[in-house]
């Protein structure tokens, strides 16, 4: 192990970037924005490239960014956002049919 991995400034580093992406983030859940930023902490750990809070806050910010803009909205009288066409969740084929690739 690294000796900037077992730092005690890791942690307080770690938490002031979590506070300031979860005021730029305020629709994603606390718990979400926490995990986004640990992920890619460990990633950064994991290929050996030295976790700088820059970098993460960058690409934390830029995964948060599809998460917001990802949510579909509910209808005003509450009904869920259809799904677009083709996807999984609707697509109910009859049994034996064949998808386009032929699987």
């Amino acid at each position: 192990m690294e000796r900037w991995e077992m730092s005690p400034s890791v942690v307080p580093t770690r938490d002031d970037l979590v506070a300031r992406l979860r005021v730029r983030f305020a629709d994603v859940p606390a718990e979400n924005v926490r995990r986004c930023v640990d992920d890619l902490w460990c990633c950064c750990t994991h290929l050996g490239v030295r976790p700088e809070e820059r970098t993460i806050e960058r690409l934390a910010a830029s995964r948060l960014t599809g998460v917001v803009r990802g949510g579909r909205p509910p209808y005003p009288d509450g009904r869920p956002a259809p799904m677009p066409p083709g996807s999984h969740a609707t697509a109910k084929r009859p049994a034996g049919a064949r998808t386009p690739i032929g699987m």
